[in-house]
């Protein structure tokens, strides 16, 4: 929910929708993923990559996010 904070050195699934902060990969792992039934956050991190998620795209429906090979991070 709204306020909360996930951290992991690893991967993040969550069972629901993600609506706080996540920040997978947390130990320089830029291979790390956040997957969730719907990402709702404003920004996610992914080793030391943040995205901001505009107010607008957050009506799409993300579910997954990762870095590509431009170490920029990709919501699908």
């Amino acid at each position: 929910n709204g306020g909360a904070e996930v951290i992991a050195g690893e991967n993040i699934a969550v069972l629901g929708n993600l609506r706080g902060l996540a920040h997978a990969g947390a130990k320089g792992n830029k291979k790390a993923i956040i997957a969730a039934s719907k990402i709702e956050c404003p920004q996610i991190r992914i080793s030391n990559i943040v995205k901001e998620i505009e107010k607008e795209h957050l009506e799409q429906e993300y579910k997954f996010a990762y870095v590509d090979e431009n170490d920029q991070i990709v919501l699908e």
